[in-house]
């Protein structure tokens, strides 16, 4: 059996840490298993009839979702908080792109278009790279900048910040209390990184805490189900499939974080 000491978070002796994880996120893990079975039922019910640009990408969006999703469970299990909250955050990010492409009549061509403007940058990069190695640029490169360079102009293409992606959702809420705090840990800011230094009752760093972590999940359980449940709405709607199922499990979700919000209330009071 290898030790946490040798291997850390891929050691056999964090399967002991996952089991008090399981103990206490029980309702929440059952919720999320839920909530998973509920997505692969959808997923593999969809029929794309035609190359209509919705359908695609709402389809590969709730793709995205549910892979990341099981990935935030996998990640959470294990005690990887900090990795939990990157995926929380892509979560996010793929919620504000369903509902916008439901809301907003014309953001599904225009955001597919604004590829361009990556495509185009990354061309720049890769010929300014070139010319730091002292090697001329490459011919195709060039001529395939200007051509991109035109079409973004002629057709007036356009970069959407993430920002304006949850604007067009109606989803600024979840932009403005979440999106800048997950962010934190994806930059790797500093504020981020001090929650892994332990520090005495004098104020003084002592040592760099590295070791799974179990509590403190509820609020990433929380939005990453809500998250995940508003993009299997917005599928199932947009696909004609009955969301009754999906606003079940919202509601349930629902209760269980005011419960689990009320359990801690409690705490803070001391009243048992």
């Amino acid at each position: 059996m290898t030790s946490f000491e040798t291997d850390g978070f891929l050691s056999d002796e964090v399967s002991g840490w996952e089991e008090d994880f399981e103990n206490r996120y029980a309702a929440k893990l059952q919720l999320a298993t839920e909530v998973n079975r509920l997505a692969h039922e959808l997923i593999f019910s969809i029929e794309i009839t035609s190359s209509e640009l919705k359908e695609l990408l709402l389809s590969t969006l709730l793709s995205r979702q549910i892979s990341t999703f099981q990935a935030f469970i996998i990640v959470a299990r294990r005690g990887l908080i900090d990795q939990a909250e990157m995926m929380v955050r892509a979560l996010a990010e793929v919620m504000f792109s369903v509902g916008a492409i439901r809301k907003e009549e014309s953001f599904a061509k225009r955001w597919a278009l604004s590829d361009e403007i990556s495509r185009k940058k990354n061309l720049v990069r890769l010929n300014a790279e070139r010319c730091r190695r002292g090697e001329p640029p490459d011919k195709t490169a060039v001529a395939l900048i200007a051509e991109l360079e035109k079409r973004i102009r002629d057709e007036r293409i356009e970069k959407f910040s993430t920002v304006r992606i949850a604007q067009l959702a109606g989803l600024e809420s979840y932009y403005d209390a979440l999106y800048g705090y997950l962010s934190m840990a994806v930059h790797s800011s500093t504020r981020s990184l001090e929650r892994a230094l332990k520090i005495n009752d004098s104020g003084k760093v002592t040592s760099v805490i590295y070791r799974p972590v179990v509590d403190g999940f509820d609020m990433h359980f929380d939005f990453a189900t809500s998250m995940t449940l508003y993009v299997l709405h917005e599928v199932s709607v947009h696909f004609k499939k009955n969301p009754s199922n999906v606003e079940a499990l919202q509601r349930k979700n629902e209760n269980l974080a005011r419960e689990t919000q009320a359990a801690a209330n409690r705490l803070e009071v001391g009243i048992d």
